[in-house]
């Protein structure tokens, strides 16, 4: 049998397989395969088996990409300003502040009927050249300064008329003094109950600046 294999030619090989398929019935070309549903994924499919020709087009999204292989569009416009929400809980009170620079100090004294100092801030002194006019020296200048003067009850309870002050020197915010007579020096002017006559009382005075 060795030797009758050994001596058939290539042709009369293939012309036997003919002849046995002949014989046989059947047809290869009348062979159909069908697949069942959902049998065919991703073990079946050959490695760049899927080309753009066979994915419908608009069907992949981003999420069937690798990142970062989809390159990212430009920003949107900014969308409109949100409600405001509510508003925070108080904080912690903060550390105190340094000190602040001293405010202008004041310069004053509580005058008795007579003349005398019954108390005073320092460095004041009075003259009294006549009945209800006294001459107070501050020791410095008072001009430009608010100068007050109000009526008192230092061992003086009896009813008055007005009390007015105002600087010596002569200048527009005052008036000549008979004594003084210097931005130094306020001229104070106490009045009786009738607003008629000069009169002793007491008073408070006060040179603030």
């Amino acid at each position: 049998m060795r030797r009758l294999v050994g001596r058939l030619s290539p042709a009369t090989v293939l012309a036997g397989f003919a002849l046995l398929i002949a014989l046989s019935g059947t047809s290869f070309a009348g062979v159909s395969i069908v697949l069942p549903r959902n049998s065919v994924g991703t073990p079946q499919l050959r490695n760049n088996a899927v080309v753009s020709a066979k994915v419908r087009n608009y069907s992949l999204r981003r999420v069937d990409f690798a990142r970062n292989q989809i390159p990212r569009g430009p920003a949107g416009p900014a969308g409109p300003a949100g409600p405001t929400g509510p508003a925070g809980a108080v904080g912690a009170t903060g550390p105190a502040g340094p000190q602040g620079a001293p405010g202008p100090g004041a310069r004053w004294a509580l005058v008795g009927p007579d003349g005398s100092i019954v108390a005073q801030s320092g460095g004041v002194s009075v003259a009294h050249p006549t009945g209800g006019q006294y001459v107070i020296d501050f020791g410095a200048s008072v001009a430009g300064k608010l100068i007050m003067a109000t009526s008192a009850r230092a061992s003086d309870p009896e009813f008055r008329g007005m009390v007015s002050a105002g600087p010596c020197g002569g200048t527009a915010e005052g008036s000549a003094c008979p004594i003084g007579n210097d931005i130094n020096h306020v001229l104070v002017i106490t009045n009786n109950a009738g607003e008629t006559a000069r009169e002793d009382h007491s008073f408070y005075v006060a040179v603030i600046g």
